[in-house]
């Protein structure tokens, strides 16, 4: 296996399963938390995201596959997505596009009460013209529209972050692809996000 990332929450490794190429992703262990809860939490994060990528597959938004859960060690094999990270691939050319359709993917998660929990254009791939999202280690079931509206509030921190020359056209386009997809309540998560970013203001 080849180490492709230590992050502060999980190791992703390439590796093989069953002929296909695959990305292993390992939970890590917490040394502040006791032993026992530490377990429980990470096998319970490690169920979950897989669920959450399933979920995600059977709306139509493209996820890699889970091939492997394995709960006792924390770990999920999964499709390995030979794409390249928006991120590195949005620009003035292709963003109205691009955007408006992460947008829309974004609805139908909402619309069935995924919360992605950690969207960035580092986390969306594009592979052969489709967008694949990934990651949904922090990832949750939720019906609040608080939830919603703070998922797309720090996706649009981070792409301001990352897409500034892109700002405010890119965003426009991210919630132009959500109102259309999700209808008034869209517009009403989007109104939520206004009214949470009035708060911290205040604060």
């Amino acid at each position: 296996m080849k180490l492709l990332r230590r992050g502060a929450e999980a190791e992703l490794y390439e590796t093989d399963f069953e002929g296909k190429p695959s990305l292993l992703k390992k939970r890590v262990s917490k040394s502040y938390r006791c032993k026992e809860l530490d377990n429980e939490i990470r096998a319970s994060r490690t169920g979950l995201e897989s669920r959450l990528l399933g979920n995600a597959r059977s709306l139509g938004v493209k996820t890699p596959q889970v091939y492997k859960l394995d709960k006792e060690d924390k770990e999920i094999v999964m499709e390995l997505i030979p794409g390249e990270r928006v991120k590195d691939v949005l620009n003035e050319k292709n963003f109205g596009n691009i955007c408006k359709r992460i947008g829309q993917d974004i609805a139908k998660l909402h619309s069935y009460e995924i919360v992605h929990g950690d969207l960035t254009t580092s986390n969306i791939l594009l592979h052969n013209e489709e967008l694949f999202f990934i990651d949904f280690g922090l990832g949750s079931h939720s019906k609040k529209i608080e939830d919603k509206a703070v998922d797309l509030l720090v996706f649009k921190k981070t792409f301001e972050a990352t897409h500034a020359d892109l700002m405010p056209k890119g965003w426009e386009k991210i919630i132009e692809g959500y109102e259309v997809k999700m209808g008034q309540k869209g517009k009403d998560v989007v109104k939520h996000i206004e009214r949470i970013e009035k708060r911290a203001r205040y604060h």
